[in-house]
């Protein structure tokens, strides 16, 4: 989970809550504290709260628990004739931008690194390593708007970027400054590369790489233009929000801007409140407490919620618009329930005792995991949570348009459900690179494969003489051990070497491949050895066939 560092005599002072207290309050608004360091505090924020990745955040959030200042946030914006043009020449790279204007903000050094603590979890939970979302806080005073988006050739374009005097050509930026370096894999394979530049050519931001030198904020700085860009308009407002309400909370004015799509215009940042209904019965169910409308009212209103109406079951709620974490009405039951305090629920032992015993599905894997563990396999339990980068890049694979991913990961190699095992295998393989050959490794688990979660099977072998010829002699003892009729045809796969690959049929079926993994896998893990492998898909394999060989 996301960490952040905050001063506890800041957070005591935006919070009007004293230092003492403020120890006991913090885990019961989900917020952990990792470590004290005399005035520093170390807090773990759970990644579904990106509202509460600042010390701003949390402060509002406190004083609400507290009942220092209840019910829904306020928040006035005001118009301005700010806008930004976004051409079509950067639609294929980075198509969408938001912006916004903040005027008033007594920048000091605090605040400052409120600012840059709050874009960097930013980046990494709601921006996934700034992919769907890269931030930008420009000096507004030193730019003339109207802005321009556009992509451009890199060898046409230089500018100074943040922490160097010189100027750089885009390419050089990439090649050579820190930040190019570690975002230059976004840009991968682009024609043009997205830039912001003002009404007299002047460039703001080289998205989602670095800003411009022009427009660096300091201290001094009391009017900021806000740009986020990207490929998810919905994280990006989201994101939006969070900043804007940020500054907010610190008294600053905050001003709306256009972004203009051609004839079509959009106009941010929007921070009305939104609207979700809740039935009283199902609070009272799910609770397990028989609590009274006034008494779920005054709750809310703890969680910065304002009661819009009743209706005689049915509760009509509006909620910060920093709050995209509500999507349920689940998700308020629970705000109740951490307003109640979980400190003050009670357990009670289940009315009727019950006796657990396995799934007639599990029985398949023992079988299967017996078998491996009998040909001297270990075998290994890996998350499924995986990352695009590991599902596909690494293995040479398209990544194709139904995998699932997390919309708020904690981080980057937990982005994704994994669509196959052997992505997992070969990660265990390289954190153990440097033990003892042969290394052979096996898994039974749980894939999702077109949004349906299915069970798979697989192994790897690691060492000098793994090869095709050693994995089709497992293979075939596998399938047989387990009293299978089957055939091996040849197979084209991206992952394995050209002619060292062949599917396992079952009755018609694949139901599974083996083969000798490529080297450019074999590199993308950094492993030395050669690989062979397979995966099984134990969700096709009639149940039937393996008990009645069990038995």
């Amino acid at each position: 989970m996301p960490v952040i560092t905050v001063s506890m005599d800041e957070l005591s002072r935006l919070s009007r809550t004293e230092p003492e207290e403020l120890l006991s309050v913090l885990p019961k608004i989900a917020v952990e504290i990792e470590k004290q360091r005399g005035d520093e505090l170390w807090l773990e924020v759970y990644p579904n709260r990106c509202d509460m990745l600042s010390v701003e955040g949390i402060a509002r959030a406190v004083r609400g628990f507290n009942l220092i200042e209840t019910g829904l946030p306020s928040y006035h914006v005001k118009n301005s004739d700010v806008s930004t043009e976004v051409e079509l020449s950067v639609q294929e790279v980075r198509p969408y931008i938001v912006t916004a204007i903040v005027e008033n903000v007594d920048l000091d050094d605090s605040i400052l690194k409120s600012l840059m603590n709050v874009q960097e979890k930013l980046h990494l939970t709601q921006g996934r390593g700034r992919e769907k979302v890269a931030i930008g806080v420009h000096d507004l005073s030193t730019v003339k708007p109207p802005f321009v988006y556009r992509g451009v050739t890199p060898p046409t374009t230089s500018f100074v970027p943040l922490g160097h005097t010189r100027e750089m050509t885009l390419k050089e930026i990439l090649e050579k400054h820190e930040k190019g370096k570690e975002y230059a894999h976004l840009l991968e394979g682009a024609e043009k590369y997205p830039l912001i530049v003002d009404s007299e050519e002047n460039v703001l931001s080289f998205p989602p790489v670095i800003n411009g030198k022009l427009t660096e904020v300091n201290t001094g700085s009391s009017r900021l233009f806000i740009d986020m860009t990207g490929t998810d308009p919905k994280a990006l407002e989201q994101s939006l929000n969070i900043l804007c309400t940020m500054f907010a909370e610190r008294g600053a004015d905050i001003y709306r801007t256009t972004v203009k799509y051609g004839k079509k215009e959009r106009i941010y940042p929007n921070l009305s409140p939104s609207e979700i209904d809740i039935s009283i019965s199902e609070s009272r169910k799910l609770l397990g407490i028989d609590l009274s409308v006034e008494e779920i009212k005054n709750l809310l209103e703890k969680m910065r919620y304002e009661v819009k109406e009743t209706k005689e079951d049915t509760m009509i709620l509006l909620y910060p618009i920093y709050r995209h974490d509500i999507i349920h009405p689940w998700d308020v039951i629970e705000d109740i329930a951490i307003a109640y305090d979980y400190d003050k629920f009670t357990g009670e032992l289940p009315i009727e005792p019950t006796f657990g015993r396995p799934l007639s599905s599990k029985k398949i894997e023992e079988v299967f995991s017996e078998i491996m563990i009998g040909y001297g396999f270990n075998e290994v339990i890996n998350f499924t949570l995986s990352s695009p980068f590991k599902e596909f890049d690494h293995l040479e694979l398209e990544r194709p348009d139904n995998f699932v991913e997390i919309e708020n990961p904690v981080s980057e190699e937990s982005s994704c459900l994994r669509v196959w095992l052997l992505p997992s295998l070969l990660s265990n393989l390289k954190d153990n690179r440097k033990n003892p050959l042969p290394q052979k490794l096996f898994e039974v688990g749980d894939v999702v494969d077109r949004y349906k979660q299915k069970t798979h099977a697989a192994g790897v072998i690691l060492g000098p003489d793994a090869g095709f010829t050693k994995m089709k002699s497992l293979v075939d003892g596998l399938i047989r051990s387990m009293g299978l009729d089957f055939v091996i045809h040849e197979r084209k796969h991206p992952s394995f070497i050209e002619g060292r690959c062949a599917s396992v049929i079952v009755e018609g079926n694949e139901t599974g491949f083996f083969g000798e993994v490529h080297p450019k896998v074999l590199n993308n893990f950094e492993l030395e050895q050669p690989v062979a492998a397979f995966e099984l898909y134990l969700w096709m394999i009639e149940e039937k066939a393996w008990i009645q060989h069990r038995e």
